[in-house]
């Protein structure tokens, strides 16, 4: 429903209450009679064609006789401008005080009123309401400010505010979660019907986005079947908004004065949660900034002895004896993330919940672009094989891919997470994070499953080593270096394709979308140029091996530089 009052304004029914004007009679109903008045002005000078928005215009009834005015006429004349209302003097209730009241609020009375003394009590009553305004904005600002200092959170400012107005308060965050919530006894709502009805009511409610208004604001809201009116304004500080203030009304009705003290509370209370928001929000920060160094120490191997993680470990219930994977997800930035890394921040601290019911300890961070995650797979003497610890592993990377692909927000490159074999010990977790990054980097340039262990990679892990050496590398070199010659066009791509297809001519042909003469001719340019008929199983297999040696080694000097920087 509509609301009358917005606040404790100057209405016409107030200003006819003073004793000089009591016997005047309003011809509007109860519409006139609370319509809100800002100034006055007499008659002659509201002839003018400047607006009068908010304006009481005060005529005597000889000067519209003078003018030959009628007072529909001059009442159509005003509303026309605007004005709030007329009051006319010297005018007794009759007839015609019908058509002019259908046009604007009017007002009459039979004696006549000096234009400064209406004046003088618009003045006086305006200014009554604002000093009465500031000072209890004062005394708010001094309760809740004092509080503030003395280092209380968001849970006691709003019990303040509570007490204050006997109304429920509460604070959402900009995401519409419910930061605090505190109410009189007996309690007029439950916190789960109010999250529900606020999330569910955000558009009517003009809670939804970014503020179009910065004001407090009344605006009806349903509990539990019930429509109820509550007073909200959004917390912006330094330009930055940060959610809602809700004081809880009792009806869908409330008192103007209440409205007014309730508006004026919550007000003043916006900036100083706005202050304690961000306070906790730079805590909040720091800590998960200060976890994220725990973790990146983890990874990087940072800590010499078990005794330099216990002493951080401690912090966090890290047990640093239990069995660890490391999982790392990439394709989950957006162009956006370069100016808001608290997106990705939020991303890594779900992470570490997924999965609560396991009771498996998990700490992840952002390692440039990528999530890690070092989750631990097993607590000491309870893994039973280690199969068990890497299906354990395996379950938390798909619970992740599946949570990261559900998000709304991501972009647009495809999910991919990777994991390492499980080790013993805080201190091996480096070895698991490089498997992992190896079985990521292998895992789209050989177009793998979505979610791949390093275990998975088989023939690929057992060349890890001999892809690192100096012989793997020479061999490497010695095979593809003909096949790279920028004489010999793009012959490396055809062979491959040639291998991958299994020696099937025709079908390595229609892969690459060429002729399968222009295949043949290919095929025998690059025989001559390696020394060796690729036509023989065993020649095959060596550009494969080459190929694979020199891949991995890419692979594994890319994964070096993130896992051990200089």
């Amino acid at each position: 429903m509509p609301h009358a009052h917005s606040d404790d304004a100057l209405t016409l029914a107030r200003l006819l209450q003073e004793p000089a004007l009591r016997r005047a009679r309003i011809h509007a109903g109860r519409a006139g009679a609370v319509t809100r008045l800002d100034w006055v002005v007499p008659w002659g000078a509201a002839q003018t064609d400047e607006p009068l928005s908010g304006v009481l215009v005060h005529a005597h009834a000889a000067d519209l006789a003078e003018e030959g005015t009628t007072l529909e006429r001059a009442a159509a004349r005003l509303a026309d401008r605007g004005a709030a209302a007329l009051l006319v003097d010297g005018h007794p209730a009759g007839p015609a005080c019908a058509g002019a009241a259908a046009r604007m609020p009017l007002a009459t009375m039979a004696e006549t009123v000096p234009f400064a003394v209406v004046s003088r009590l618009v003045a006086e009553l305006a200014l009554a309401r604002e000093t009465h305004d500031l000072r209890y904005g004062l005394q708010v600002h001094r309760a809740l400010a004092e509080l503030l200092y003395r280092g209380a959170e968001l849970s006691a400012l709003c019990s303040q505010m509570s007490r204050m107005s006997r109304r429920p308060v509460a604070v959402f965050d900009s995401s519409g979660a419910l930061a605090a919530l505190e109410q009189p006894t007996p309690r007029m709502v439950e916190p789960d019907d109010l999250v529900a009805a606020f999330a569910g009511q955000a558009e009517t409610l003009g809670a939804s986005g970014e503020p179009r208004e910065l004001h407090p604001r009344l605006a009806d809201i349903v509990l539990d079947g019930r429509e109820v009116a509550c007073t909200l304004t959004p917390i912006v500080l330094g330009g930055r908004h940060d959610g809602w203030v809700l004081l809880l009304e009792e009806s869908d009705d409330p008192h103007p004065h209440d409205l007014a003290q309730h508006r004026v509370l919550i007000e003043q209370a916006a900036p100083i949660i706005g202050t304690e928001m961000l306070r906790l929000r730079s805590v909040q920060r720091a800590k998960e900034q200060a976890r994220g160094d725990f973790v990146h120490g983890l990874l990087h191997g940072r800590f010499a002895t078990l005794e330099d993680i216990s002493a951080r470990a401690a912090h966090y219930q890290f047990p640093v004896r239990s069995w660890f994977g490391v999982v790392v997800a990439s394709g989950l930035t957006t162009a956006a993330d370069v100016d808001s890394p608290a997106r990705l921040q939020g991303i890594a601290m779900q992470a570490a919940r997924l999965l609560p019911e396991q009771d498996r300890h998990t700490q992840a961070a952002m390692v440039g672009d990528v999530l890690v995650v070092v989750r631990e797979a097993a607590r000491r003497g309870t893994m039973g094989t280690p199969d068990n610890a890497v299906a354990a592993i395996g379950e938390y990377a798909t619970a992740l891919h599946r949570y990261l692909c559900q998000r709304k927000d991501q972009g647009s490159r495809p999910i991919r997470v990777a994991y390492g074999r499980p080790v013993v010990g805080a201190l091996a977790i480096p070895d698991s994070y490089r498997e992992a990054r190896l079985a990521h980097g292998l895992q789209g340039r050989l177009e793998l499953a979505a979610v791949c262990g390093y275990q998975e990679l088989r023939v690929h892990a057992v060349l890890e080593e001999v892809a690192a050496s100096r012989t793997g590398r020479s061999f490497a070199v010695d095979v593809l270096a003909p096949l790279r010659d920028p004489a010999a066009g793009e012959l490396e791509a055809t062979v491959l394709a040639y291998v991958a297809a299994g020696g099937n001519v025709n079908a390595a042909a229609r892969d690459l979308h060429i002729h399968r003469n222009t295949m043949l001719y290919k095929l025998d340019r690059a025989s001559r140029l390696l020394g060796m008929d690729l036509r023989q199983a065993e020649n095959q297999f060596a550009v494969w091996l080459a190929h694979t040696l020199d891949l991995l080694a890419a692979t594994g000097a890319e994964v070096d530089r993130v896992v051990r920087p200089a």
